[in-house]
């Protein structure tokens, strides 16, 4: 009797995300200086990871590119929805190759996508109430079918945490399968037998095979359940395994077993922030071993659909209640001072844990009172709304929300009445994004996920405080006053809160003031847009004395989010520099709002600022606004500005030292005596200044004009033996070849591929640090792709060397980009070239 032989799959999941990190009143993430030089994290991380995986290159023994892969499409991947709607905005490229993979993955695996959903913002499910259980599952749905546009068959629980009531939730919403860690099984035994239970409560689970876990209280539902191989996983973060692709694919070969009588599945989850963030082009470890080595190694890429489909359970699953993949305890990191915990330092504690979930428990359960019993007088079934505003989140127009309205209204409602709504619903969003699980996962409650989560409170409770007659905040704040920073000067997870977030909380006089003072420096048209703000200007009338200005305007600002409108007026008194005095009130009336404009600028114009302040006191109250609190974003810029003229100054100055002192100090530097380092500086500046500027204004930055000005102060440099910083002509000789690639890819004329290889010589000759990245994916999957084809039609060119000519250079570029054409070479010098038009490796 012939033995079947059984067959490997692998499947490699990447747990994609990053907690929500925007201002929840501005609806933007602010520049977050910790992330330095991106702007935010979101962007550092999509730089060193998400994008990466989109287009990780294989390479090879010259680190020649020989291949260009999307990640997504060979694993098992699942998005957060709140980093996934980040990348649709911030990061367009990344965000369609991950949907791509996703399409492709379709066709490939027996149509199952490589994507799964995740819980919506990463809640700690067991943790929560059922209303808050399923309006994650639901959002996180939603969600993954507008952006991925088919259901999802797989669910990501955040920090794996589950319990018996998270999984009823899921197969109530449709949800076929799960991923947990081996350590979160508690017993199996075989499916529809009466043979007793086997215990695997020490993560002695078999990981090769699917199982099938019943709902306790209905055993006609069930979910299907893979759990990971740990020991593998726990390698991929601690044993290097990203920077040995070889070593990598040995340790998932560990995961076979002879033993085993059936298909059997090696698969293994993590962070997908360990493939280029945590390790650095983990990326290309993972192309590697998904796009080579696997199929060495005799697996088969699966993902968890379709080897579902073709291997069902035969075994069912018992789970530990209240357990992670994060949390020896379960889920008590969630909750107490259990142990775990990231970063800090020894001594420290995390006692603050317990008030502040303590804390946002009440809170919660105080807006749950106020959204039923405010919400009802508008709509049929509240929290069947809740689940249903996702729409919105996803696509918010005027249209999607009267559309929301008309299916959940109790009756026609006003537009005053729809503003209510949304702030209800907005307040129920803020609730839920605060219980965001990264606010505990740290050590220390002072640390930026921690606020963050305090901020959507706070949020929430600003939201909130027209519908109540309780002291929110105070509530809040008496709970977070028993949460102790283990950082002294910080003292209680209130002080916290008064250092850190109430600064950020903002009104809209804020954003009042913000347009006001950005208007001094900025034309904004008659209607622009401030973060989720609209702003209308109405009237705006300026008057000048001397290095003073007073600015008078009335503007209308409605909010994107909440529908709210305002109708302000607004007095803005510059002194000098930084100094500003905005003073802002409600508008009443077209006759008051006359007599006031006029009567501030007849005092402006007739007395001393002081008796203007005294009138802005008057008419607008004793409450102002200054620089301080404006946007940081805008702060910045302003301050920029206000600080030009004394850059501009410095600039002359040292402008003026480098060519008077050039001279002399050549002759010095030519007799071996060291440069002085004053005289470094100025050189450095000005040489780096005339450098940029020539390569940024020039129209056409490789005419030889240009590039010959560019050579001289780059030897110029180089005889004082000084570094030019060519960060701004670096970024413009990048751009400049991805453009001229991808003319290159669309024309394929002799003229483009010239430019390209002069823009990389040229470059090259200045000393600028090209980034190849962006020309050398366009390049590769539209190019490269396609020299076979480049080769046949050229070999019966009747046009033979002016065709050849082009093909040679093609492959040139190539070299060039540091992409492989080493397969091309032969078939290429059979084609007797032009002289001298054979590259050089």
């Amino acid at each position: 009797m012939q033995i079947q032989e059984k067959n490997q799959f692998l499947t490699i999941h990447g747990h994609f995300y990053q907690p929500p990190r925007e201002n929840p009143w501005l609806e933007s993430i602010e520049l977050q200086d910790s992330a330095l030089p991106f702007h935010d994290w979101n962007e550092r991380i999509n730089s060193e990871c998400y994008n990466p995986n989109s287009v990780s290159r294989i390479v090879d023994h010259k680190n020649k590119i020989i291949d260009i892969v999307n990640n997504y499409g060979l694993m098992s991947f699942n998005f957060g929805p709140t980093l996934m709607s980040w990348l649709e905005q911030y990061a367009p490229k990344t965000y369609e190759r991950v949907i791509k993979a996703d399409c492709y993955s379709v066709q490939e695996r027996s149509g199952h996508g490589n994507a799964i959903a995740q819980v919506y913002n990463h809640i700690i499910m067991p943790l929560a109430n059922e209303k808050d259980k399923y309006t994650q599952t639901i959002w996180g749905i939603k969600d993954f079918q507008y952006r991925f546009g088919r259901s999802p068959e797989g669910m990501w629980l955040a920090e794996t945490a589950v319990d018996d009531d998270t999984m009823r939730v899921l197969a109530d919403c449709g949800i076929k399968f799960t991923i947990l860690s081996p350590y979160q099984a508690l017993k199996i035994r075989p499916i529809n037998k009466n043979s007793g239970w086997t215990d695997v409560s020490w993560g002695n689970i078999d990981p090769a095979r699917a199982y099938r876990y019943y709902i306790k209280d209905d055993s006609e539902k069930f979910i299907d359940v893979f759990f990971y191989d740990g020991a593998i996983s726990k390698s991929v973060a601690f044993d290097n395994l990203l920077k040995d692709g070889d070593k990598f694919i040995k340790r998932l070969q560990d995961g076979l077993s002879s033993s085993r009588d059936y298909n059997q599945l090696v698969h293994i989850a993590t962070d997908g922030e360990s493939y280029g963030h945590h390790t650095k082009f983990g990326d290309m470890a993972l192309s590697y071993i998904q796009k080579i080595k696997a199929s060495q190694a005799g697996f088969k890429l699966t993902n968890y659909g379709e080897y579902l489909e073709k291997h069902p359970p035969v075994d069912e699953v018992d789970i530990k209640q209240k357990s992670s993949w994060s949390c020896f305890h379960g889920v008590d990191r969630w909750v107490d001072d259990c142990g775990c915990s990231t970063g800090g330092h020894a001594g420290w504690n995390q006692r603050w844990r317990k008030p502040l979930r303590k804390a946002l428990d009440a809170l919660r359960d105080e807006l749950v009172v106020i959204y039923e019993t405010q919400a009802s007088k508008y709509l049929k079934d509240p929290w069947n709304a809740r689940n249903r505003y996702i729409n919105i989140i996803l696509d918010r127009n005027e249209m999607t929300i009267n559309k929301f309205c008309s299916q959940e209204q109790i009756k026609p409602l006003s537009d005053q009445e729809k503003s209510e709504v949304i702030k209800l619903l907005e307040m129920q969003r803020q609730a839920m994004l605060m219980y965001t699980s990264c606010g505990w996962f740290f050590s220390e409650i002072s640390g930026i996920e921690t606020v963050q989560i305090m901020k959507y409170a706070a949020r929430a409770i600003q939201l909130a405080d027209e519908y109540s007659e309780i002291d929110l905040e105070g509530l809040f704040l008496n709970e977070l006053a028993n949460a102790k920073s283990n950082i002294p000067e910080y003292g209680t997870g209130k002080d916290v809160y008064e250092k850190f977030v109430r600064p950020s909380i903002v009104t809209i006089k804020q954003v009042v003031s913000h347009w006001a003072i950005s208007s001094l420096f900025e034309e904004y048209p008659d209607e622009t847009e401030v973060y989720c703000y609209n702003i209308k200007n109405v009237d705006y009338r300026k008057v000048s004395k001397g290095n003073t200005s007073l600015v008078v305007g009335r503007i209308q600002v409605s909010s994107r989010i909440t529908l709210e409108n305002h109708d302000m007026v607004f007095a803005l008194l510059h002194f000098s520099g930084e100094d500003f005095h905005c003073a802002i009130k409600d508008y009443t009336g077209s006759s008051e709002y006359t007599r006031v404009k006029k009567s501030l600028i007849d005092k402006y114009t007739g007395y001393s600022l002081t008796e203007t302040i005294r009138m802005l006191d008057e008419s607008f109250g004793k409450e102002y606004y200054t620089l301080k609190d404006i946007f940081i974003e805008e702060r910045r810029k302003i301050i920029d500005v206000l600080i030009r003229d004394k850059i501009s100054k410095f600039s002359s100055t040292y402008k003026s030292l480098y060519e008077e002192g050039k001279g002399p100090i050549l002759q010095l530097y030519e007799l071996g005596s060291k440069v002085p380092s004053e005289f470094k500086i100025a050189a450095e500046y000005t040489l780096s200044r005339a450098f940029n500027k020539i390569i940024l204004s020039a129209e056409n930055i490789i005419d030889h004009e240009v590039i010959q000005e560019a050579f001289d102060i780059n030897n110029e440099a180089k005889k004082l033996n000084i570094t030019l910083d060519k960060e701004a002509s670096q970024k413009k000789f990048s751009q400049k070849l991805t453009d001229n690639v991808f003319k290159l890819a669309k024309g394929m004329e002799q003229h483009q591929a010239n430019t390209v290889v002069s823009l990389i010589d040229y470059a090259c000759d200045l000393e600028i640090d090209l980034d190849l990245t962006e020309a050398q994916n366009v390049y590769f999957n539209m190019i490269h792709v396609r020299i076979p084809e480049f080769i046949d039609i050229y070999r019966n060119s009747d046009n033979s060397e002016i065709d050849k000519k082009l093909l040679l250079n093609i492959l040139i570029v190539g070299e060039k980009l540091d992409v492989n054409i080493e397969p091309y070479r032969k078939e290429a010098s059979r084609i007797t070239p032009p002289a001298g038009f054979i590259a050089k490796n």
